[in-house]
């Protein structure tokens, strides 16, 4: 049998999913990549959340997180938002994973203390802080995953688009999807948090 350790289940789960889509990922599947027994896999992962979680670690950690900028908070935030966005197109099932089975490891949780960390360097209370941090980060996380739907996006057609003029230029538009994100992601966490820094906002409250 095959020697196996979890580093290599890690990266052939991993394989499955960017491959595959997230349900391919079983037991078996990754076994039958290593040339093992399902059941060899036991010895290193309990079940198959413990196995997600693995992946989810292996996805976050194939990347460094990006240095300080030394301009700023917000700029260091616009710059792991853009590393967020990269790790979601460099792997589209992760996201579904780590949803579908709650996964909260350390370094999940490590990442979530960054963004959070960045946000309380604004200068905000640590509730302010927080909800600035959680809600931004929803609003990017929505972005993201609307971009990983749109090669499956079907636009009307011409003849159905012929009494909307203005919509028509927005669906059929070539539209720079990088510069859109840039556009949204610093809007929403310069309008986020001018919102929570008014005196007396009542966002928290």
């Amino acid at each position: 049998m095959a020697s196996i350790d979890r580093t290599q289940i890690a990266t052939a789960a991993l394989a499955i999913v960017d491959e595959r889509g997230p349900k391919a990922l079983t037991m078996r599947a990754v076994a039958d990549a290593l040339g093992v027994t399902a059941m060899a896999l036991y010895h290193y992962v309990e079940d198959k959340a413990a196995l997600v979680g693995l992946v989810v670690d292996e996805a976050i950690g194939d990347r460094p997180l990006p240095a300080p900028s030394g301009e700023g908070w917000m700029e260091d935030a616009l710059e792991l938002a853009r590393w967020m966005r990269e790790g979601a197109q460099r792997h589209p099932g992760i996201g579904r994973l780590q949803q579908e089975h709650r996964v909260w490891t350390p370094t999940v949780m490590s990442l979530g203390e960054r963004w959070l960390g960045l946000w309380l360097q604004s200068g905000l209370a640590l509730e302010a802080a927080a909800e600035g941090a959680m809600t931004t980060l929803m609003a990017i996380n929505g972005m993201v995953d609307q971009e990983a739907a749109l090669p499956s996006f079907e636009a009307p057609d011409d003849d159905a688009l012929a009494w909307f003029p203005n919509l028509r230029v927005a669906l059929t538009s070539d539209r720079d999807r990088d510069a859109a994100f840039e556009l949204v992601v610093r809007s929403v966490i310069t309008g986020v948090h001018q919102e929570l820094a008014r005196p007396g906002s009542a966002a928290v409250s």
